[in-house]
């Protein structure tokens, strides 16, 4: 039986940054979203027009936590 991810990657575009480690961005499809940076994870500045690596749950795409910039 195929097992279902509960867990996607997928590239964001930034539109408009909010903090050190928040922003807006637009996914794929034109769908904005609020992009964040774990704790955890290495911070890397946040621009507009940059390109993320985002991880997002499959049950909320309204959120996504960055990973790293392309």
């Amino acid at each position: 039986m195929m097992e279902i991810p509960d867990k996607i990657e997928t590239v964001v575009t930034i539109r408009e940054v909010i903090s050190p480690s928040t922003c807006h961005a637009a996914l794929p499809n034109g769908k904005i979203i609020f992009g964040f940076m774990s704790k955890k994870a290495k911070a890397f500045p946040l621009r507009e027009g940059g390109r993320v690596l985002t991880q997002m749950d499959v049950a909320d795409f309204s959120r996504g936590e960055m990973l790293e910039a392309l």
